[in-house]
């Protein structure tokens, strides 16, 4: 077994201190895992440009490779290769850092379980070029992932999309996630050091972490004294409400559950049928990537229709835009 932590922090700062502690619980229920740590802060990842290039590779029969090179590829090779993974960053702005989300842009839709199936499907079936066994399916290997966000504020106001942020990284490949750890209130411990019970629960989440690739009785990890979740699948507190009427979202599953109150508490159910359609399942992502084939079908024709009208409009106001706009 393979594990790597990966830190989006200050070279030995909070984050790293986190997830080395919880490789150093990995170790201690897989003595014969080889553990590897990566420090981020001074790799260059670009942001995703949306060029379209690598799932255009992949629908020609070839690999869905980025075209442009940096870092990224060297980060992306060593998550191929590990088996368990805890990943940590620090939230500075309510999310975790900028360099996290521009490496998930790129990493998830090269990952994407259902939508790099659904092609391969089709070139099986002769409907796409290209040799589905050429396709590396390593990538797609079962994982398992936990998440830790580091943050100062003494309350979860100020980090509270630390955790659920991490969350958009394991979903594309399915990666199942054994905990996520907001660990909040940096700025009054002063070090981690500081914080036995914090320690002890790096160690116990990064047990877990790679206990559970292999075992499915493996419980997903829930620290005392942290406040209960509300989503069954993800664990995250944060909900989209829907004025008028009692349907609530996970923003990060995007699972539909029923909220009610109870003994002056607000519940929220959450049925079968829907937790089994949440982002990080096959059902969820395929629904997204028959989703995306359909979008050809309906704005296709639309834009051919008004291609002359679009055409002008783009020259005029946006090609040349600061000519037009101070005319």
């Amino acid at each position: 077994m393979k594990v790597l932590g990966i830190s989006f922090g200050r070279k030995n700062g909070n984050s790293d201190i986190l997830v080395k502690e919880a490789l150093f619980g990995a170790k201690s229920a897989k003595p014969d895992a080889i553990i590897e740590f990566v420090n981020t802060i001074n790799m260059n990842i670009g942001r995703c440009r949306g060029c379209g290039a690598c799932s255009t590779a992949l629908e020609k029969g070839k690999d869905n490779v980025c075209i442009f090179q940096d870092d990224f590829q060297a980060l992306e090779d060593k998550i191929r290769e590990a088996d368990a993974i805890i990943l940590g960053a620090p939230v500075y702005a309510l999310q975790p850092v900028g360099q996290l989300k521009d490496f998930i842009d790129r990493f998830s839709c090269r990952h994407d379980y259902s939508a790099i199936t659904y092609v391969l499907d089709k070139r099986r079936n002769g409907e796409l070029p290209g040799n589905a066994d050429d396709f590396p399916m390593e990538r797609l290997k079962k994982r398992t992932v936990s998440y830790i966000s580091i943050g100062g504020a003494i309350t979860d106001d100020w980090t509270s999309m630390g955790t659920a942020t991490l969350h958009i990284f394991g979903f594309p490949p399915m990666m199942k996630v054994m905990g996520n750890y907001n660990a909040n209130c940096m700025g009054t411990t002063g070090n981690p050091y500081l914080d036995d019970k914090l320690i002890e629960n790096m160690h116990e989440m990064g047990k877990r972490t790679v206990l559970g690739l292999e075992d499915d009785s493996v419980e997903f990890f829930r620290p005392e004294g942290k406040p209960e979740e509300v989503c069954p699948v993800c664990h995250q507190r944060l909900l989209m409400v829907n004025p008028g009427s009692t349907t609530v979202t996970c923003p990060i599953c995007g699972i539909h559950g029923q909220l009610s109150i109870v003994n002056d508490g607000i519940q929220v159910e959450f049925t079968k049928e829907e937790q089994e359609r949440a982002r990080g399942t096959f059902k969820g992502l395929r629904e997204h990537t028959l989703e995306i084939q359909g979008f050809g079908a309906i704005c296709g024709p639309k834009i051919m229709a008004n291609k002359e009208k679009l055409d002008k409009l783009m020259n005029e106001r946006i090609k040349n835009f600061d000519s037009t706009i101070n005319a």
